[in-house]
């Protein structure tokens, strides 16, 4: 008996194929998912992402970035040949390595110092508050005491 009489692994089997052919194509990389991700690397002082900008290195980036995608180069693989052309100025956003995890891990902590001091302020107002309250109830009974 063949493993292809059963119909329905001869029907899963094509299914499986059908997917390993369609897989490399859903899984490619675009131009549009690598230039949103860039800064445009003019000179002049433009600070538009490529994917927005007519600015000649743009479009040769662009360019660049076609010709990486059609040799078969992965998303981080083409990060890392612009990043060694450009320097880390080209990426949008720093990467989490070396001296750019700094970018990564100041925003959190600022947050967190932030909200530390802002317990202990709203704390030490409330402390006061019940410093007065209390201060204020020995002042009325005292007085009600004088009368």
């Amino acid at each position: 008996m063949s493993i292809f009489k059963n119909r329905s692994l001869r029907n899963a089997l094509g299914i499986v194929v059908l997917l390993l052919y369609a897989a490399p194509a859903a899984l490619a990389v675009t131009e549009k998912e690598i230039t949103q991700d860039l800064n445009c690397p003019d000179k002049e002082g433009c600070t538009m992402i490529v994917i927005d900008c007519d600015c000649p290195s743009s479009l040769k980036i662009k360019d660049e970035v076609n010709v990486m995608i059609d040799k078969g180069y992965s998303k981080s693989q083409i990060f890392e040949e612009l990043e060694k052309e450009y320097g880390t100025g080209v990426l949008a956003t720093p990467p989490k390595k070396g001296f750019d995890i700094v970018v990564w891990v100041a925003l959190p902590a600022g947050l967190l110092i932030g909200a530390v001091v802002i317990w202990k302020i709203s704390k030490k107002k409330m402390d006061e508050n019940e410093m007065f309250e209390y201060e204020y109830n020995r002042f009325l009974e005292g007085r009600e005491k004088h009368e």
